[in-house]
């Protein structure tokens, strides 16, 4: 009976959490259809021109600057596209609608993802602490960081107001990292290895992610990482022989350099530190129980 009301306490969070981030979607909405600023149009439109310069002008698509011939038009103009080519593969069905069009649809897609999110939550922490639990389905639902000096949604979940406002990817894959980890949970070694190919778009979250994932992967240890490593290879290596875009990315993309963090950028990072800062407390907390239970076994 303790467990299953724990089980209930632990939904009531999620549906609570859940709640408010469907609520900051719905702020959000409306300024997905206004531009970044006077110079950019918002995160998606690096998405969408990538996309188009992937079929149409494959050399073009970490160019900066303005527009160059034969380029669809997002105006004032597109961000720069920063992420590896095989991100626009998994993108490119939705140069099938025009550009305001595939950015909602998008958007609404991150929306699902968070659903999916919600209840891989609840999958993997409905056997943690409830305190603890609860704590880091807030965290990562919601990731609360209050802006004092003005109130209303978009400035105390700004990770999630601004990663659905500019469409930014993040926001999916936190849902997508989080997958992973669940797969490794229940020892699907391959279906995890799939998805943290697919989350690799931002390396930074992989890395992050890799303790939890090898932890929880150490039953399969070799296949999800020769399957990681696999996939990780075949979703870009293709691209070194398509007008050399892989080598364009290395040398124009990947300096060493680390640019700047904006809210959303901390939506996947977090829900890992998170994730993985749960695991860590329970698995120290059983093994001091269990070693103050052999101990007055011993003195008895």
């Amino acid at each position: 009976m303790l467990a299953e009301n724990k089980k209930k306490a632990l939904a009531a969070v999620i549906i609570v959490a859940l709640a408010l981030n469907v609520a900051t979607f719905i702020e959000a909405y409306p300024r997905t259809f206004k531009q970044l600023d006077s110079t950019y149009a918002a995160d998606f439109s690096a998405y969408y021109i990538g996309a188009w310069r992937l079929i149409q002008n494959p050399t073009a698509i970490y160019y900066s600057g303005d527009y160059i011939q034969g380029d669809y038009v997002i105006l004032p103009k597109p961000q720069t596209f920063m992420y590896p080519p095989s991100f626009l593969v998994f993108f490119s069905p939705l140069l099938t609608l025009d550009y305001q069009t595939a950015l909602n649809v998008f958007d609404f897609i991150q929306l699902i993802s968070i659903f999916a999110l919600a209840f891989l939550l609840y999958k993997l922490l409905q056997g943690k602490p409830l305190l603890l639990g609860s704590i880091a389905i807030v965290v990562v639902l919601l990731l609360p960081v209050a802006d004092l000096n003005h109130f209303g949604l978009m400035y105390l979940f700004q990770g999630y107001y601004w990663g659905y406002a500019l469409a930014n990817a993040h926001v999916i894959q936190t849902a997508l990292i989080a997958a992973a980890i669940y797969f490794a949970f229940i020892k699907k070694p391959w279906h995890s290895a799939f998805l943290v190919a697919l989350s690799s778009f931002d390396p930074r979250v992989t890395l992050l992610a890799i303790p939890i994932l090898l932890w929880y992967n150490r039953a399969n240890l070799k296949k999800f990482l020769i399957c990681s490593i696999g996939l990780i290879a075949a979703f870009n290596l293709p691209f070194f022989f398509y007008s050399n875009i892989a080598l364009t990315f290395l040398e124009k993309r990947v300096n060493g350099s680390v640019g700047d963090m904006y809210a959303y950028d901390w939506l996947p990072i977090v829900a890992v530190a998170a994730l993985t800062a749960v695991e860590f407390i329970a698995v120290f907390a059983a093994k001091r129980k269990n070693k103050h239970e052999k101990n007055e076994i011993t003195a008895c």
